[in-house]
């Protein structure tokens, strides 16, 4: 039993692997940015986790409805399924469609059945955690395209004004409404006005 455990979650990192590699295929649309399946998923799970925080202080009350964990676990796992499926961008989506359902069991079943659980719980964005791991996605690709506004791409613009509208949480609403009117640059403004007042010396 163990044995046959340990080949399956060996086979789940090699799978993994090839998560971390791929291509988000819409930027090819956009003729600009090269960001990889795994980098958005790094975004999402850090924003996911400061996003609950946020609702947290905003809204003591649902603090404690609010598992941290299966937040994360969504978003670590929310585009895995793309090992099999690909990523699929908006314009094939009117062609082509993928049964990712399947491919999560395929994926998991019979070797991690609470996590496929926890991902047809996310994919029904129900529950409060499903929101806030899939609204993290959102603005994990938001904070690709105001990087992409800020090198002048002319049109990110349009595309972070419309994905902003599938935003229904007030913080997530509140925090995309922040970095997308802020400089991307601000988090080291005071380190740079120390290092610019040091070369003057």
């Amino acid at each position: 039993m163990y044995t046959k455990h340990l080949a399956n979650i060996k086979n789940l990192i090699y799978e993994a692997a090839v998560v971390k590699r791929m291509k988000r295929t819409g930027w090819m649309i956009m003729g600009d940015n090269d960001e990889g399946v795994g980098e958005h998923t790094f975004m999402t799970c850090v924003i996911a986790y400061l996003l609950t925080k946020l609702i947290q202080v905003n809204s003591p009350e649902r603090s404690g409805r609010i598992s941290l964990e299966t937040v994360l676990v969504m978003s670590v796992f929310h585009d895995f399924h793309e090992a099999r499926t690909g990523d699929l961008d908006k314009i094939a989506k009117f062609y082509m469609t993928r049964d990712q359902d399947r491919a999560n069991r395929d994926i998991f079943g019979g070797i991690d059945d609470e996590l496929l659980s926890t991902l047809d719980t996310y994919e029904k964005k129900e529950t409060l955690e499903a929101k806030i791991a899939y609204e993290a996605n959102v603005i994990a690709f938001l904070v690709e395209l105001k990087l992409l506004m800020e090198k002048g791409n002319t049109h990110a613009k349009e595309w972070l004004t419309g994905n902003a509208k599938r935003l229904r949480l007030p913080e997530a609403i509140a925090l995309a409404h922040e970095l997308s009117t802020s400089d991307s640059h601000d988090w080291w403004k005071s380190i740079r006005k120390t290092l610019h007042e040091e070369f003057a010396k």
